[in-house]
């Protein structure tokens, strides 16, 4: 089963998957060059992990083939981010684009191990499906290996004034949320009202609740939404 965007490849084209590959993270070291010899390390910077997915087709026409590769082509959908879900990863996604179809020879119409290429970029984590609600205040295990999807929602009738969310030593302050469906993205490190940003009332000594693998209680007026990832 290989679904993207929820549509299974294997229902728009019957195909032979001869290999997926899921390499790691592309990571990169940041060094500050010293005066004499050697670097002094930083930190490790993560960029985009690609998948690729290799098949043939069961088809022995050359039209027939064409037209399944540009039915293949528009399952893709290309440059549009979507939930890639593998057979090896059951309950897990990737958010991916595809940034490459397959290019078949028009004189070796029959080849096989035609490719299908796929980008992470936001979120280069293996991603769980199942997205979690709890209300603030709840104590939460956080499982997985790399730091979670955590947004803070909430749905409020009248303006207010001096909220505040806490968790493990970080507190974030707002001064004013206006009406509106609020929604706090912890990994974004942003706040908005039915899409307006509201930082403008965010605190100057604020710090945005860092999301972390464990245990977390965030303190405050609403509800915590959290997916599990892992790297």
């Amino acid at each position: 089963m290989i679904k993207f965007n929820g549509v299974d490849l294997q229902d728009v084209v019957p195909v032979k998957i001869e290999d997926i590959s899921v390499p790691p993270i592309d990571v990169s070291p940041v060094a500050n060059q010293r005066v004499g010899i050697g670097q002094d390390f930083v930190r490790m910077t993560g960029g985009k992990r690609t998948i690729t997915i290799t098949f043939a087709l069961l088809n022995d026409d050359k039209d027939e083939r064409f037209e399944q590769l540009e039915a293949i082509k528009e399952w893709a959908s290309p440059w549009e981010e979507h939930a890639l879900v593998l057979p090896m990863f059951p309950g897990k996604h990737f958010d991916c684009r595809c940034v490459k179809c397959p290019d078949p020879s028009y004189r070796q119409w029959w080849e096989s191990k035609l490719k299908l290429v796929f980008e992470t970029f936001e979120n280069p984590y293996i991603t769980s499906d199942e997205e979690i609600t709890t209300n603030c205040g709840t104590p939460l295990v956080i499982g997985g290996t790399a730091p979670p999807m955590v947004r803070i929602e909430r749905r409020l009738i009248v303006r207010e004034s001096n909220q505040t969310y806490y968790c493990n030593g970080r507190s974030m302050f707002f001064s004013a949320i206006p009406a509106g469906r609020l929604v706090i993205d912890l990994n974004k490190q942003t706040a908005a009202i039915s899409g307006t940003s509201i930082m403008q009332y965010f605190g100057k000594t604020s710090k945005f609740i860092e999301p972390v693998n464990g245990d977390m209680t965030i303190t405050g007026n609403g509800q915590v939404v959290y997916r599990e990832r892992w790297v």
